[in-house]
């Protein structure tokens, strides 16, 4: 693990009690302060770059003053939301609960040269409570570089593909060669024909992660609180290869749209089969296996996240032969196309029953 970049800050955060009407604010001038924030920021002795490389001996550096520092009520009345380097010397509050945040920078994903480095807290002020605060700033966002193999590009001719976050969309251009940051939260890869996007997969990082997928296409297979501040940026770089042919067959539609279609018969859902004997809480991936009566489907094999799989139902009869896993636990990681209906919950969680074809790819 590389040895990340480190911003000591100590901070002492005096809270106490004030009577102002309920409401939560800074009190300042000489009339004496029953608490008050002090904050200190240390060198920081390696630069880096937005994209995620390194350069020893540049002169360009986490600029400290411009973070943003955010001090809210958690019934989210604002005390601070602005930069480190203007804040306020002191502040006085009336006892209750706050959300405490340092940031490098704002962030709205999915977007270039974004990383974000800071913490959150959130901590609980009593009358004459003095709280001692201080941060530990690591990188909270994730980001993903695309490189796009020639059959991909062939598949789905353009400029390049869309990356989907919340309400907002990033175009991402063949042969970009960057980092886009996300949030921690479901992310998704689509193709625009110009009418219409297609959902090509579906993913969530974890913070600090920087991975690059390579896209290729083909049909085959208390009283007191401490907290440090520091940035660190260690990351977490992985490479992951996805061949989206087998995500997209001809009339299929992905788990994440089939999760959209609660109700609908007849539906043809692309998954990998990822294990078996589901419980609302657990799966089996390997061998040996119990139930003939079930499958669980993911969008890929890398996939661990419950809420982005299916239980599939294998009624008695042709399905249930082929596809349980008790005879068959070779079928773990192979893509398959079911057909049934889509129901709201199925061992917790949207999922296919009556399921009535398959097709093994």
């Amino acid at each position: 693990m590389r040895k990340g970049i480190f911003i000591c800050l100590a901070a002492f955060v005096s809270f106490a009690a004030m009577a102002l009407q309920g409401c939560s604010s800074f009190r300042l001038g000489d009339e004496p302060r029953p608490g008050a924030i002090s904050l200190a920021i240390g060198e920081v002795p390696e630069p880096f770059y937005s994209d995620g490389t390194f350069l020893k001996g540049n002169s360009v550096i986490a600029d400290t003053n411009s973070f943003i520092l955010t001090i809210y009520s958690t019934e989210g009345e604002k005390i601070y939301d602005g930069k480190y380097g203007e804040r306020p010397e002191e502040i006085v509050v009336t006892p209750g609960g706050y959300e405490i945040g340092l940031y490098s920078k704002r962030f709205n994903p999915p977007a270039f040269d974004t990383p974000v480095f800071g913490e959150e807290h959130t901590i609980v002020v009593s009358e004459n409570e003095q709280a001692r605060v201080s941060f530990l700033c690591r990188q909270i966002n994730a980001g993903v570089k695309l490189t796009f193999a020639n059959d991909f590009i062939a598949r789905f001719p353009g400029r390049g593909v869309h990356i989907l976050q919340g309400n907002e969309r990033l175009a991402y251009d063949y042969g970009k060669g960057k980092y886009a940051y996300v949030s921690t939260d479901n992310f998704y890869i689509a193709y625009n024909d110009g009418t219409a996007d297609t959902v090509l997969l579906e993913k969530s990082l974890s913070a600090g992660q920087m991975i690059t997928m390579k896209l290729s296409y083909s049909a085959s297979k208390t009283s007191a609180s401490a907290f440090r501040i520091e940035v660190d940026t260690t990351r977490e770089w992985v490479s992951y290869n996805y061949n989206v042919g087998l995500k997209i067959p001809t009339g299929a539609i992905s788990i994440a749209e089939a999760k959209e279609r609660i109700g609908e018969k007849n539906m043809k859902v692309f998954g990998y089969i990822i294990g078996g004997d589901p419980t609302t809480n657990s799966l089996r991936v390997g061998p040996p296996f119990q139930s003939r009566t079930s499958i669980v489907i993911a969008p890929s094999m890398s996939e661990r996240n419950r809420n982005n799989m299916m239980v599939v139902e294998l009624p008695s009869g042709a399905v249930r032969e082929a596809l349980n896993l008790v005879v068959y636990p070779d079928n773990v990681g192979r893509p398959v196309v079911v057909t049934g209906t889509i129901v709201e919950s199925y061992y917790g969680y949207p999922g296919i029953k009556n399921t009535k074809a398959y097709t093994l790819l």
